[in-house]
């Protein structure tokens, strides 16, 4: 239970990094407790759930306007509102055209085949993973536009939406960070930072939801498989109430901190340590 727990904080801390939580999340779990690669990978995707939450509550108005845009038109609702709904649906869309196969080629080919001959496999290709994000952060990191889902065209909001979804779908894959490679594109599209940084956030729910229904109709080695439920609501609710308390302060360090350059570093030392080794064996 404790190193579940752990895990759990850690997904509630790092969730707001531009670092992939997933990533990071995978790879102490499988190096540090000893938990096997594929059900690393439905853990790391079942943690998102509890900061999920924490990201409904930090944005509960836009998700009751968002939610409300879909009810009769009794509600009166706004533009915008019906931009933002507009944007996660096209947005979710575009994520399982990418999401789905990469999913499945790292769930059943990747982890589910080629772990159980080289262990150390994983952690490599997660960091080679942290490269690629590390490199997008910094490519990306002074590119700011005008652009505000309240001022744009209802037409635009499709294309550029769909755009992003297609790329957020790529976070599927542990060590690529879903708020970096999201908010790079939207910023890549003209948008404001702020604009690009709470539409990131409004997309990852839905993504979320969808991801663990996936792995639990698909995945062999589901959290429920793994886990009893009890265990699985503690550990859920840990990683709702530190994502919540962490949120504010971890988002300002983010903006602050270039990571870029500690993905890269990160990725790098990890090949430094590992890679030897791995070509000896």
């Amino acid at each position: 239970m404790i190193e579940y727990i752990i895990i759990a904080i850690l997904q509630g801390l790092f969730e707001w990094l531009p670092i992939s939580s997933s990533g990071q999340v995978m790879i102490i779990a499988v190096n540090f407790f000893g938990i096997p690669p594929e059900e690393a990978y439905s853990l790391s995707i079942w943690l998102h759930l509890g900061t999920m939450f924490a990201v409904l509550l930090k944005f509960k108005k836009d998700y009751i306007k968002i939610v409300k845009s879909f009810l009769p038109m009794k509600f009166s609702v706004e533009e915008t509102d019906i931009k933002k709904r507009n944007w996660l649906i096209v947005g979710t869309i575009g994520t399982a055209i990418t999401a789905l196969p990469l999913y499945f080629i790292f769930k059943f080919i990747i982890v589910g085949e080629f772990m159980a001959i080289h262990g150390d496999l994983l952690t490599l290709i997660i960091a080679g993973m942290l490269i690629i994000t590390g490199l997008i952060l910094l490519l990306i990191k002074k590119k700011f536009g005008v652009k505000t889902i309240e001022s744009i065209e209802k037409q635009n909001v499709i294309k550029d939406s769909f755009l992003i979804g297609l790329t957020q779908g790529v976070a599927v894959l542990p060590g690529i960070s879903r708020s970096a490679i999201t908010v790079s594109t939207t910023l890549i599209e003209n948008y404001e930072q702020d604009s690009a940084l709470r539409l990131s956030f409004l997309m990852s729910v839905p993504v979320v939801i969808a991801s663990i229904a996936v792995d639990i109709i698909f995945g062999e080695g589901s959290v429920f498989r793994i886990l009893d439920p009890i265990t699985i609501i503690i550990i859920t609710f840990f990683s709702f109430i530190v994502g919540y308390a962490s949120i504010e302060i971890l988002l300002k360090i983010a903006k602050k901190i270039q990571f870029g350059y500690f993905c890269l570093l990160y990725g790098i030392i990890a090949y430094a340590i590992i890679l030897p080794f791995f070509i000896i064996h």
